[in-house]
């Protein structure tokens, strides 16, 4: 697995356009080949987001030419500027390895996916099936198996919204999991993220790995329940039908030239139960899960060989109250000082949750 550099940028511009090109100014470096960015705005509907995220493709063309990085573009209100980035490169070098397609690359078995996406006059359901079958399509073109994917990210608009076929969350879990039907899944799901959006229908990116059961173990935490492991008690619909359950694991180690942990959206949920405290609690509650999550102790009991220390290279919280912002912030400047965290306003999958913290973590030499 190639190395890969992870850094947040933010603009503070008013502007859109003004933002959007501070952001991508900030990304060239001499000496890395950025890959992938996703950008986080605030559009104020489906119309405006469209508009934003076709003008974030073109300006990507612009300002990178023919090697132009995947995009992504999240309707996540960033709550410490008004645009921010999440930018994924590779070193120099390892450029001549990238094959550029038009939404994903390849580079060294590998494969990255741009953001995913359907036509918005679609419902969840009818996008996540179309966004599943492009996933489909991506894979078999470059001969990697569903089981292959190892981080997947995915955004749905009022993920919590009970339309009348079904709550959003769980008419994509639906979708997801007759997607997935078709593999055993024997070396377990991908790590993931399953979080709202103000805007944007559903927006899927992948990560996936050839031959994904040699260079990597699904991370399971003692402290919470297996989210595809889940109870029907806890899953909210409102049909009788089945409810399918999240198809994640708690994190993927990576193992490579670099070691890393692919840490999946993680909440205050003990067992299967959520801790209902104020949002402090939660983000401590969140982080002591994600602490053991990636420490040498569990890493061992998970099957990793001989695991490194592992340290945050970068982490996203998404809060639910955007009132919650400035003691959330102090609680994890005060404990995490010298991890960049991203702070996003977005809904999250249990109502009475009010922050979820996801990330890469990598290990310390």
């Amino acid at each position: 697995m190639t190395r890969k550099i992870y850094n947040i940028y933010r603009s503070e511009a008013a502007a859109f356009d003004e933002a959007l090109d501070e952001l991508l100014a900030a990304t060239i470096g001499a000496d890395e080949t950025v890959v992938r960015i996703v950008l986080f705005g605030a559009p104020k509907d489906n119309e405006e987001y469209a508009t934003q995220r076709a003008a974030i493709e073109e300006r990507c063309k612009e300002h990178f030419g023919s090697h132009s990085p995947m995009v992504a573009y999240v309707a996540q209100a960033p709550l410490r500027c008004t645009l921010a980035a999440e930018v994924t490169a590779v070193p120099g070098e390892e450029a001549e390895k990238i094959q550029w397609h038009e939404d994903y690359i390849t580079l060294d078995g590998e494969v990255l996916s741009a953001g995913i996406y359907a036509p918005l006059d679609k419902n969840i359901a009818e996008q996540a099936e179309l966004i599943f079958a492009r996933v489909a399509e991506i894979l078999k073109a470059e001969g990697v198996t569903t089981a292959d994917i190892v981080r997947q990210w995915n955004y749905i608009e009022r993920i919590t919204h009970m339309a009348l076929e079904g709550q959003h969350y769980q008419l994509f879990n639906d979708a997801r999991s007759r997607f997935y039907d078709d593999c055993s899944w024997s070396n377990g799901y991908p790590a993931a993220t399953g979080i709202g959006t103000q805007a944007g229908g559903v927006t899927v990116l992948f990560d996936a790995m050839q031959g994904s059961e040699e260079c990597s173990v699904a991370v399971d935490n003692p402290l919470q329940v297996s989210a595809h492991a889940y109870s029907q008690q806890v899953l909210i619909n409102n049909t009788e039908a089945h409810k399918t359950t999240p198809k994640f694991e708690r994190a993927r180690h990576m193992q490579g030239e670099e070691s890393s942990v692919y840490i999946s959206g993680t909440a205050a949920i003990r067992g299967e139960e959520s801790c209902c405290e104020d949002a402090v609690g939660q983000t401590r509650l969140t982080m002591e899960n994600i602490d053991y999550l990636i420490s040498v102790e569990n890493l061992t009991k998970s099957g990793v060989e001989n695991p490194a220390k592992m340290g945050y290279a970068s982490l996203r919280a998404y809060l639910k109250q955007q009132k919650d912002l400035t003691a959330v912030v102090e609680w994890m400047e005060r404990n995490y000082p010298t991890v960049d965290v991203l702070y996003l306003w977005a809904d999250i999958c249990r109502e009475e949750l009010l922050i979820e913290i996801e990330g890469i973590a990598k290990q310390i030499n």
